[in-house]
């Protein structure tokens, strides 16, 4: 057993205690990302009328911290480290009734860096984060809901929870998903759920966007049959175009050919269609999951490499458990074909899974956990009479992160925390490790 599978194996069982013995956390003290993964309940049809709404539905909460991060540049050969000053507020409102609700997350934050780094993009010695997060659902009628979950953020640091970009500080970026959809129950145990689901991710450093900058658009169709009342089985159909600002633009030098020079095209835009089924139970009030499973078949009508037609499994989950008010645990899984992240790998086999956990220890005590892992299979390409072919490569990465607050009065409070983040790659150079320390004053009201 190897020096590196020894480390791995540990950070594994780290990762699996850390998940089992404390909840969420927020890398560098910043507010929560807001997720878009929604799990799907039973079909039930609900009385419609109004509610009361609350005298005082915002919460704002701003923080200032310190901490100490060893590896800016996130390199293995050029480490810089440094201290650093962050600030940030978040506001979230919330309202609703029986017909109607609606939760809204929103904040900035910017963390500045003492010591400048070095062979970083746009030589920034700051970073910033700024998010909006929505979520809407509306009971037109006892038939028909429309919902929407929205969020957009423009931020400097990767973020692990979200199924998109690099793994690395790569300068600042912009990234939103948007899903809309329609609910309409047909009959006491059969309904249909139509979405169209909008993304977008742009960095600013334009040798990163050539091929990283993308829109995607997904429409899907759900057909969901209440078995139980507790259970749903779930047929679903979704068709994704990925189209990326650059594609066909030239990538590298042309090469000499027996039917004349060829020209390296950025070649991913792509079409796929998902075959799924899945099923939604209800194990308690308390504890519910969502799961679906099928095929991906992905075209890529454009390209000039051979296997220009991939065919994978496709598997998606949820589990949501909440042990009374003070505790709340999301685990989720995914396993699907996704974009590289390099110039000469148009696509990779990924499977992630992470959890996202909080608990009150006591009144004044409040953790936060959350755990992410990746394991990225790069597929090979064969660009047929060139010597511009990618050869296969694995990679992994995880990234850990734990606070926790103790509230001094009812609106300050005290914060730490701590962000490890790992990636291991056959290809040594995109390897790192990196930490930050962190603590702080917060103030909530």
């Amino acid at each position: 057993m190897t020096l590196a599978t020894s480390a791995k194996g540990a950070l594994l069982l780290a990762i699996t205690a850390l998940i089992f013995l404390a909840p969420n956390v927020r890398a560098d003290g910043e507010e929560p990302s807001v997720s878009t993964t929604e799990s799907s309940g039973s079909v039930s049809s609900e009385d419609v009328g109004t509610g009361t709404f609350s005298k005082l539905p915002f919460r704002v909460s701003v923080s200032v911290r310190g901490g100490y991060d060893d590896n800016i540049t996130t390199s293995k050969f050029d480490r810089q480290s440094s201290a650093f000053t962050n600030g940030s507020i978040g506001v979230t409102y919330d309202f609703g009734s029986p017909r109607t609700q609606l939760s809204l997350q929103t904040g900035g934050g910017a963390t500045y860096y003492w010591d400048q780094p070095k062979n970083t993009f746009n030589n920034q010695d700051y970073d910033v984060n700024a998010y909006l997060g929505l979520t809407l659902k509306h009971k037109a009628s006892p038939r028909l809901t429309f919902d929407v979950s929205a969020y957009a953020s423009y931020q400097t640091e990767p973020d692990f929870s979200l199924a998109l970009g690099l793994n690395r500080r790569s300068g600042n970026f912009f990234y939103t998903q948007d899903k809309f959809s329609t609910t309409y129950l047909w009959a006491p145990r059969f309904a249909t759920t139509t979405s169209y689901t909008f993304g977008r991710l742009q960095y600013d450093d334009s040798g990163i966007g050539l091929f990283e900058d993308r829109f995607e658009h997904t429409f899907g169709n759900e057909f969901k049959f209440l078995l139980w009342p507790t259970t749903s089985l779930v047929a679903e159909y979704r068709f994704q175009i990925v189209t990326y600002d650059h594609e066909g633009d030239i990538i590298g030098a042309p090469f000499m050919t027996p039917t004349g020079p060829f020209f390296p095209l950025l070649d991913r835009d792509s079409t796929s269609h998902f075959a799924l089924l899945g099923i939604d139970h209800s194990f308690s009030a308390r504890l519910s999951a969502s799961l679906r499973g099928g095929a991906e078949f992905r075209d890529y009508p454009d390209a000039q490499f051979t296997d220009e037609n991939r065919t994978s499994p496709y598997f998606e989950g949820t589990v949501n458990y909440a042990l009374g008010k003070n505790t709340s645990v999301a685990w989720t899984n995914r396993y699907a074909i996704e974009e590289g992240d390099v110039p000469l790998n148009p696509t990779r086999q990924t499977f992630r899974t992470g959890l996202r956990a909080s608990h009150d220890i006591t009144s004044r005590i409040t953790a936060n956990l959350g755990a992410y892992y990746e394991h990225d299979d790069y597929d090979s390409v064969d660009r047929p009479g060139t010597t511009n072919d990618s050869a296969a490569f694995t990679e992994e990465s995880f990234d850990i992160a734990l606070s926790v607050r103790y509230a001094i009065t009812r609106y300050f409070g005290l914060e730490a925390g701590y962000n490890h983040t790992e990636v291991w790659s056959d290809i040594v150079a995109r390897e790192y490790s990196r930490n930050r320390y962190w603590a702080g004053l917060n103030l909530v009201f």
